[in-house]
């Protein structure tokens, strides 16, 4: 009988340990998991802050180009009367009757140029969302008579440019994209 005791009393002692052990085991597993979790759930608000600060910087940047290219229309003004008074466009800012080129500013404008053919070259600083990114407006002389000049307008920087303005586009590539536009 004494045997059958110690028996029962070590397989009692082995199930309470058992016991305890499983338990521990399960605490320890919980306790992976809830820091597992709470670190995907850091990593998420992590990402989701960079994005939200992403987009405020790029809201930013689509109204400072927006707003400095409307204020730069009058270029364009300038290059049409030039182009209707003379038959041609002009080359330079000079011979467009405009200021030099660095005295165009704006929130994000650094300079307005005006180049062959009477192309448009806006410059903007990094308030833009790239330092040195630049917006061209490329006169459109084919049916100028009837409807006026027509202006096509490209970038190759600012990937949200449909966005701030909808008639402009996305090129790809390197040049300008005046030489990109050339056979």
């Amino acid at each position: 009988m004494r045997h059958a005791l110690i028996t029962f009393g070590a397989s009692l002692l082995g199930a309470a340990i058992a016991l305890f052990g499983w338990g521990a085991w399960q605490q320890r597993e919980a306790r992976l998991e809830r820091e597992a979790t709470e670190k995907l759930e850091r990593e998420a608000k992590a990402r989701g802050d960079a994005l939200a600060a992403t987009l405020a910087a790029e809201q930013r940047a689509i109204e400072a180009v927006r707003g400095d290219v409307v204020a730069a229309s009058a270029a364009r003004v300038a290059v049409a009367e030039y182009y209707m008074s003379n038959l041609r466009t002009p080359a330079t800012n000079a011979e467009a009757g405009l200021p030099e080129s660095a005295k165009y500013r704006g929130a994000s404008l650094r300079s307005l140029s005006v180049g062959e053919g009477g192309r448009l070259v806006l410059t903007f600083d990094a308030v833009s969302g790239r330092d040195g990114g630049t917006i061209e407006f490329v006169p459109d002389l084919g049916g100028v008579e009837a409807m006026g000049m027509q202006w096509h307008c490209t970038t190759r920087d600012y990937p949200w440019i449909a966005r701030a303005l909808p008639s402009c586009e996305l090129v790809e590539g390197q040049g300008t994209a005046t030489e990109r536009q050339s056979p």
